[in-house]
Order: C-alpha cells, then sequence, then structure tokens
C-alpha cells in the first residue's frame, strides 16, 4: 500500500528531536524556574489550505498549548485576517513557522539596563534542521497565498528561491508582493508588537500598503466577499 504523504510528512515532523541538543540548555521561562525546553514540534495536522502564513518560531503560548499562533503576534494577524473580510482563520490558514521547536527565553538588559524576558532567536543549526519540512510543505499545503511575518520568514523564502538572503530586508520588500509557482507571497512585519519596525511612520505605511495587497489577493481568490 502507497504511503499517504500527508500522514508520512505529519508523522516525522512531529518524531522530530534534531534540536534535542541545541535545545538542552534554553530555558522555558528564566522568571519562572530552571524548565529546560523539550523538543516538541508545534504544528497543526498538515493538509492543503487556500493561506499559508509563516512566522519565525513557536513562542511560549505555542510551546504550552501545542498549537501555532496563540500568543500576541497570532492575535494581531488573526485581527487583520478579520478586519479584511476571512473570519475563517483555523480553516483557511495554515499557520507553519522556520523553525517548528519553541527555542527558548533569555533575561536581557533594555537600553535603559533593565532587566526583561525574550524569546531567544532560532540559531542557524535550528533553521537547518527545519529546513526540509519547510521546503516540503509547499508542496502538500498548496498555497494561493503565502505570507511571511517578519525577516526571519522572508530571508527562509529567498533562501528557498536560491536567492541571497541578504536581499531580505523589510524595507524593500513590505508593500510589494511577488508570484512564486502560481502563488502570492507577501510581506508582512512581525505583529508581536515586540519589533520596533513599525515606529517609523513610513514603516507603518509600507504595513498598510502591504494590508491592501492581501485583501486585493484574498478578494481575487474568491476567499472574502466584496
Amino acid at each position: 500500500m502507497a504511503t499517504d504523504p500527508y500522514q508520512s510528512f505529519d508523522q516525522q515532523l512531529r518524531s522530530c528531536t534534531r534540536c534535542a541538543a541545541l535545545l538542552a540548555d534554553k530555558a522555558v521561562d528564566p522568571t519562572t524556574g530552571a524548565e529546560r525546553v523539550v523538543p516538541r514540534p508545534i504544528v497543526l495536522g498538515i493538509e492543503p489550505r487556500p493561506i499559508m502564513l509563516i512566522g519565525q518560531a513557536p513562542g511560549i503560548r505555542e510551546y504550552e498549548s501545542g498549537r501555532p499562533f496563540q500568543g500576541q503576534a497570532g492575535q494581531e494577524i488573526r485581527a487583520i485576517f478579520a478586519q479584511l473580510g476571512l473570519h475563517e482563520f483555523d480553516r483557511q490558514v495554515w499557520s507553519t513557522a522556520v523553525v517548528r521547536c519553541y527555542p527558548g527565553r533569555k533575561q536581557v538588559r533594555d537600553r535603559r539596563g533593565r532587566l526583561r524576558v525574550g524569546d531567544e532567536m532560532p540559531t542557524t543549526a535550528m533553521i537547518q534542521n527545519c529546513q526540509p519540512f519547510f521546503q516540503g510543505q509547499f508542496e502538500l499545503v498548496r498555497p494561493r497565498i503565502v505570507v511571511t511575518l517578519g525577516s526571519l520568514p522572508l530571508k527562509a523564502y529567498l533562501r528557498l528561491r536560491g536567492r541571497p538572503a541578504s536581499e531580505g530586508t523589510l524595507e524593500q520588500f513590505i508593500g510589494r508582493s511577488e508570484s512564486w509557482q502560481g502563488r502570492q507571497v507577501i510581506f508582512f512585519p512581525h505583529t508581536s508588537g515586540s519589533s520596533r519596525w513599525l515606529n517609523d511612520p513610513a514603516h507603518r505605511q509600507l504595513f498598510a500598503e502591504a494590508q491592501q495587497q492581501l485583501g486585493g489577493a484574498l478578494l481575487a481568490a474568491g476567499l472574502v466577499a466584496q
């Protein structure tokens, strides 16, 4: 009997422990105890969806719930889709990330010297470990619209297309879209609220243009009413 490609992909992803050694010293939350991150890919069952949303990595809310886009970034992007007329987010959007395992949190000092907690950035090794899954998902989900959130997903998209990741500045891409193998790719900044990129009025204008592009793409694909 032929192996179901969806089931095979899902099983391989859910059982992946390639980053176990990389995560062994990462704290789940350094303010609450010494618990270390367990390699646990955060993913919903893979299936065809008209929209693919690509984030950076799961946060602590995703790690605790086992579901993608449950934190502030998820709330913000869901609100944007709803404002554009798409109200069945979980049925229409397949949410993914460049890295599927929670990379942990760390304490850092801000510009005023105050100690704060922030998410760890995925390492190059983690990104490379997830690359086969990142690449393979497009063939199975078959999205008509792809939305990237932030610079890391943008760079991952460029690498997938064989283009230099150094091209991937938000200023160069947000406010424009690209066609790729019949898909429309639209670039957003990260929506978690922790990024300072949107502090610039010119950047906020670019983001407004990107949201208009997404609205037009949803309308053209027949996913929202006019």
